[in-house]
């Protein structure tokens, strides 16, 4: 080996990384690797300028070399990150354990080894590998990061809010946070907290959208209201459709506020336009859902199934969105023997897995049903009830009669106009909700939704109770414990300050079940009579009364 020649252009692989030429380093690098395949620093620098040419194979390759040759916490670390890059996340896993057993203080790799976890399904393991990367660099902004994501989708929102001040501490201008932990005092019901988070990011960045939304969507709107005048000149033609649906649909509100309905209609029919334009809906997937769903059950006289005593009685609230299953909800899980989980996806998520034609076994079918359910819900609480309150699970009722037949079922059913009138103008952000778009989707679904009920009141006659909203809010206490006797539940007196009642709400109606009940909500359509002929043209051609 010329080593003159070796070493000068080793000098010049450094000077080209220094340089960031990585594709001129790799082609000289290849070449003088074939005089010496051991040489470390050269196998590095090759390493570090595969990962910057997102060549992750290569760059996996000689870093496997480099661990031969020699053993430290920082190559395993690397190794680890492009490892996770190419989705081996078990190798990963163990790269970063050898980063740590290296090196027991190396905060980095705990978040790393955290985030891997997390996308192996170890969240627990995870949360403790954050903790302690924390604990290690309290100024690791990375891992308060990653804390404060596993814990907003585990819900555990109050530990939320002192991560999300532990990174404002480092960072108080990082708008994301202070998004997220406005939001998060709205789910808790501090509106007041929250708002003042929306007004900290208008004075850092007057065109952050989302939170702009957030503070009028909580706000009544003057004509003094400084953020909603500036909203109005904001020229929305550069932002992306995501901003332009949320632009709009907070003038709505603002406008509405301000008693403007030309111009809250414009824009709120606007908004809902544009996302149904992105969101490739069609009515004709949710027809034929609910077809499968009666010929599943065209199939079904009684499966009988014995099935182990489970600790927690499943309360089912179901209906159309914005009919008041979150109101009930709140009522009912005032009570000490209750807890509200809101809204879970448990049974969609099973039910879309198992598919909707017919097993080849019921009584497998119905029992996966029950066993994944019930594990679900077994992590979440352990009081005698736990609500669901996903008004679309009425589209499953039939299922959980036949797999959790001791499950309570609670049909709420509400003025058509008014929840067609709340739904079109709510923003949901779940895809599944695209049907509430258009005043002709939103009375269509609604026909399904009655048709299916009906279907469901006929085959199940007596498993399951109705529960009109406008009847009950006129005196909830009478109602609620009618109720409370169907869940073979004594009254408490607790239960008339349920509006005080802490827990969490992440729902659109996280507002309203924190106030006294209204008891002429339903009527509220009326006021917009005029913009709506649609919507009530609709329901009359289906002959639904309102």
């Amino acid at each position: 080996m010329n080593s003159n020649y070796f070493e000068k252009n080793k000098k010049k692989i450094i000077d080209l990384y220094n340089e960031k030429k990585f594709l001129e380093l790799v082609k000289l690098g290849t070449k003088l690797l074939k005089l010496d395949s051991k040489d470390s620093q050269l196998l590095y620098l090759l390493g570090l300028s595969s990962i910057n040419l997102e060549k992750f194979i290569n760059a996996e390759n000689y870093f496997k070399k480099l661990l031969k040759l020699k053993k430290t916490a920082e190559l395993y670390y690397i190794n680890g990150n492009i490892q996770k890059k190419l989705k081996k996340y078990y190798d990963a896993k163990s790269s970063f354990e050898n980063a740590i057993e290296l090196n027991p203080n190396f905060s980095e790799a705990f978040n790393n080894l955290g985030n891997t976890n997390k996308i192996i399904n170890k969240r627990d393991e995870a949360i403790l590998c954050y903790q302690k990367a924390i604990s290690l660099k309290h100024n690791n902004i990375e891992a308060l990061i990653s804390l404060s994501t596993i814990l907003k989708e585990d819900k555990n929102y109050n530990h939320l809010i002192e991560i999300y001040k532990k990174i404002l501490e480092l960072d108080q201008k990082n708008i994301r946070t202070l998004y997220n932990l406005g939001s998060t005092y709205l789910f808790i019901g501090n509106i007041t907290e929250g708002r003042e988070y929306f007004k900290k990011i208008y004075q850092i960045d007057k065109n952050f959208i989302p939170s702009i939304r957030n503070y009028i969507s909580i706000t009544k709107i003057d004509y003094k209201n400084e953020i909603f005048r500036d909203l109005e000149k904001l020229e929305f033609n550069n932002l992306d459709n995501e901003n332009k649906i949320l632009l709009f649909n907070a003038l709505s509100k603002g406008y509405f506020d301000l008693e403007k309905n030309d111009l809250a209609f414009k824009y709120l029919n606007k908004s809902n336009l544009l996302k149904k334009d992105i969101s490739n809906f069609l009515l004709d997937d949710h027809k034929k859902q609910f077809n499968k769903i009666k010929l599943l059950f065209q199939q079904i006289d009684e499966v009988k199934i014995e099935f182990n005593k489970i600790s927690t009685i499943p309360i089912f609230i179901v209906g159309m969105p914005r009919s008041g299953t979150s109101l009930l909800e709140q009522i009912l899980a005032s009570h000490s023997k209750i807890y509200g989980a809101g809204e879970l996806n448990f049974l969609q998520k099973v039910i879309d897995n198992l598919g909707l034609d017919k097993p080849k076994n019921f009584s497998n079918y119905f029992k996966t049903i029950r066993n994944y359910y019930i594990d679900q819900i077994n992590k979440i609480s352990d009081k005698p009830y736990i609500i669901d309150k996903l008004p679309l699970n009425f589209k499953w009722i039939g299922f959980i009669i036949n797999s959790i037949p001791e499950a309570k079922i609670i049909h709420i059913n509400r003025n058509p106009m008014a929840v067609c009138w709340s739904n079109y103008k709510t923003l949901f952000t779940d895809k599944g909700m695209d049907f509430t778009l258009s005043q002709d989707s939103i009375t269509e679904y609604y026909t399904l939704y009655v048709d299916l009920m009906n279907y469901w009141t006929v085959k199940y006659n007596k498993k399951f109770i109705h529960v009109n909203y406008e009847e009950f809010v006129q005196n909830f206490e009478k109602n609620t414990a009618t109720l409370l006797n169907y869940l073979n539940l004594e009254w408490e007196d607790r239960i008339k300050d349920y509006s005080k009642v802490n827990r969490i709400v992440t729902t659109a109606s996280f507002q309203q079940v924190r106030e006294k009940i209204k008891k002429n909500t339903s009527k509220e359509w009326q006021k917009y009579s005029k913009y709506l002929h649609k919507m009530q043209e609709n329901l009359s051609k289906f002959k639904i009364n309102f």
